[in-house]
């Protein structure tokens, strides 16, 4: 996929890129955040190329000073749709991770409710119903494992 022109390189694995993002972005719009496993090789692969890219572009800054402005303009319209399509797959990951972890909590909560209903013996001897034993709940913590 390389012609040795690092523009016309970037320009092709940035447009790759984007589209890689959107599919991905639209796994996550429809709650299928399973299905995105097999676009990670391509990713791991297309970002890495990026990277490199840009990066030769940066070590070579007179090579943006020589392209012509039909190009120039190209190139900012391509990487301002990659930008877009990174902020989208941004969002999505993030609404993902919040349904994610609201479901948990919601399935936390429910087992505590039923859990919460006989907590021991009451002061006649009989099986206490919540809040009748004096106790405070269990709270559930963790450890910070970065010590």
């Amino acid at each position: 996929m390389n012609d040795g022109n690092p523009i016309s390189d970037l320009l092709r694995t940035a447009s790759q890129l984007t589209g890689l993002l959107d599919r991905e972005t639209g796994m996550l719009q429809a709650m299928k955040p399973s299905d995105i496993k097999a676009l990670h090789q391509d990713k791991l692969a297309l970002s890495t190329t990026y990277g490199a890219q840009i990066k030769a572009l940066k070590d070579n800054p007179a090579l943006m000073g020589s392209i012509p402005a039909d190009v120039r303009a190209h190139l900012k319209a391509t990487m301002e749709s990659f930008q877009a399509a990174l902020a989208a797959n941004r969002r999505g990951l993030h609404a993902v991770r919040a349904a994610t972890e609201s479901t948990l909590r919601a399935i936390a909560d429910e087992v505590q409710a039923k859990t919460d209903k006989h907590k021991g013996y009451a002061a006649n001897g009989g099986a206490s119903r919540a809040g009748e034993t004096g106790r405070t709940s269990a709270q559930a913590f963790a450890f910070d494992q970065s010590l």
